[in-house]
């Protein structure tokens, strides 16, 4: 008899924060057949000042929502990017300005162990990076993001 393991997927989402909007944006993400991951048209949008725990919950909630789904992108316009889209700025160049893009992923197939990392700014070199258990209290996920970001501004990097 032969059992057919289903491949289990890396889950992956991204959380993009503003201090000029006072704004957090987290974008659930998918991938298509060829690969490719790209964000779900339904985003969440919170107001910056919402509670680490209420982070943590809508973190672990939109990982939870990574599948497999195919889509084509070879149509897609930047500005049809879900994330700006959902966001206040006036442009995609002013998003990726003015809005913090902190990537959570699991470590492994598995997703135990999610890995919280942010970019200082577009194309940067370094990284701001912390792991922590996805069945950790949702308030210490929270809060951990939310050190990453203060880490990511603080401009000692």
């Amino acid at each position: 008899m032969f059992f057919i393991r289903k491949k289990k997927l890396v889950k992956r989402i991204t959380v993009y924060v503003s201090d000029k909007y006072q704004q957090i944006i987290i974008a659930p993400r998918n991938v298509n057949k060829a690969g490719i991951i790209y964000e779900q048209e339904s985003c969440e949008v919170f107001d910056k000042g919402i509670t680490d725990k209420a982070l943590g919950e809508g973190v672990i909630n939109n990982l939870n929502k990574f599948s497999f789904k195919e889509q084509s992108l070879q149509e897609s316009k930047l500005t049809d990017w879900p994330a700006f889209k959902h966001g206040k700025s006036k442009s995609v160049k002013a998003f990726e300005q003015e809005y913090i893009n902190i990537s959570i992923n699991g470590c492994n197939e598995h997703n135990m162990i999610i890995d919280i990392e942010g970019l200082p700014y577009r194309d940067s070199q370094l990284t701001i990076k912390s792991t922590i258990s996805f069945y950790a209290d949702k308030g210490e996920i929270g809060k951990r993001i939310m050190k990453v970001y203060e880490a990511c501004i603080s401009g000692k990097i």
